[in-house]
């Protein structure tokens, strides 16, 4: 057999690295993200089929140009710096995301990742390139980026606090707004490290009510393991300049699938608020002259004494004696302030669990609480009767004034209603016996006030 019909071991070995070439020049052709071979001086000297497409230009266009002719002119510099490293054979490789110039304008984001080729000598030969677009991907990314800043804009400006923490009180925050600073009080340095300080800023009493508001929560069972409760708790905070100001905090406790538990929420000083509201209750339940129980809040307070079993006690009816004269004579303003003078005096002689009132007019009334029995109220209602009588010094006048005091016991009457009609019916009959006295209820006046009544709608003319 001929050396001709047996090719050599060399010609075969040369014939599979030539397929192989063909083979590898077919799957770059066709990879996905483009792929080019550049010159060291900055030409494309092969490109495949998918950087063509992704920056527009055809084979022999890319031959013609440099990367610079279509590299956005702010990225130039940098791609250049590198591939002046890289071709100088003082690295191997870079990554890069710059912007390219399509062929009809518009910019190609792209991820380019260039390796050194070098010669059998190991001297750089050629840069190969690969190129992915992250057009889209950058465009998604800037949107999130612009959402997320306005969003934060957002959260910066409202006039609360937002926050992302764990459940652990001694645990920093993952995120809270700025605003915090405003809330303690402090200055902003590290908002991670001031959540100990804002922990350690919550009145000792109201403590126990946070740590259970953001710990004992039942979360529910669910498919999609993604559990929140929402909750409301408000506290008291001590800022370091000693103010005390009141913090709502509304937050939801979110439990994820590998078990973390995480605070989201939303703290807002509510000092304002919270001071009206005790403002609008005070309001409510006090005579706005004397700051004593008005009517509404003196006859609940009997019905809750006299709700509590075995509770003693009674109501004095008090009405001053002459107060009309004062205020025509001296007008209502010197009225008014002899009004709280007297206010003044019921207030410093009342024992704890005693209470004052005005009803209205210059009618007062005291609660006295765990009296024995009706001769001890009187006692009382006697001392209360010496202590007003005492002379008021009030601008340039000196005024003298009585009152006329009626009790009535609590086994006297079965409801807040019947104490205060009783004790009524008291204090007139200290008024007909000659005013500036103190008079005990007897069942007798009620009957005598029911005749009058009788008679006075008997003697009333037919309609």
């Amino acid at each position: 057999m001929s050396t001709s019909e047996h090719p050599t071991t060399t010609d075969h070995v040369e014939g599979l690295i030539a397929q192989a070439k063909l083979r590898l020049g077919d799957i770059i052709e066709l990879a996905p993200i483009g792929i080019g071979v550049v010159s060291r001086e900055g030409h494309v000297v092969m490109s495949n089929d998918a950087l063509r497409r992704i920056l527009g230009y055809s084979e022999e266009a890319f031959e013609r140009m440099a990367f610079d002719d279509y590299t956005h002119p702010d990225d130039i510099d940098l791609n250049r710096e590198r591939f002046n490293e890289l071709v100088a054979g003082n690295i191997d490789r870079f990554e890069l995301v710059k912007r390219f110039i399509h062929a009809d304008g518009h910019i190609v984001w792209g991820h380019l990742t260039s390796s050194l080729l070098r010669d059998d000598d190991g001297e750089p030969q050629f840069v190969i390139g690969m190129l992915q677009d992250v057009t889209e991907n950058r465009r998604l990314q800037q949107e999130l980026e612009t959402a997320e800043a306005r969003y934060r804009t957002l959260v910066e400006q409202v006039p609360a606090v937002v926050y992302v923490a764990p459940t652990d009180l001694t645990q920093p925050w993952s995120y809270v707004s700025p605003r915090i600073s405003d809330v303690l009080g402090i200055a902003d340095d590290d908002l991670s490290a001031l959540r100990q300080e804002f922990a350690r800023s919550v009145v000792d009493d109201d403590m126990e009510l946070v740590q259970a508001a953001f710990e004992d929560q039942t979360l529910p069972e669910s498919d999609a393991n993604v559990y929140a409760v929402a909750n409301t708790v408000t506290f008291r905070i001590r800022r370091p300049d000693g103010q005390l100001r009141w913090i709502r905090d509304d937050f939801t406790v979110t439990e994820r699938a590998d078990g973390t538990s995480e605070l989201r929420g939303v703290l807002l000083d509510v000092t304002r608020e919270k001071g009206l509201e005790e403002e609008l209750e005070h309001l409510a339940f006090h005579d706005p002259l004397t700051q004593l129980a008005n009517l509404r809040r003196f006859r609940d307070e009997v019905a809750d004494r006299l709700s509590e079993a075995g509770a003693g006690g009674a109501v004095l009816f008090l009405d001053l004696d002459g107060f009309k004269d004062v205020n025509d004579t001296l007008g209502h303003t010197v009225g008014d302030e002899l009004l709280c003078a007297i206010a003044e005096r019921l207030r410093g002689a009342l024992r704890p669990g005693d209470l004052a009132g005005r009803l209205g007019g210059d009618e007062f009334a005291v609660l006295l609480d765990d009296v024995a029995d009706v001769h001890e109220a009187v006692q009382v209602g006697e001392r209360l009767r010496a202590l007003l009588a005492e002379p008021v010094a009030l601008r340039n006048h000196v005024l003298t004034l009585g009152a006329s005091i009626g009790v009535a016991a609590f086994a006297d009457g079965s409801s807040a209603e019947d104490l205060l009609r009783d004790a009524d019916l008291a204090m007139y009959r200290a008024k007909e016996l000659g005013k500036d006295q103190v008079a005990a209820f007897d069942p007798t006046l009620l009957q005598a006030s029911l005749r009058r009544l009788n008679r006075a709608a008997n003697t009333q003319p037919a309609r």
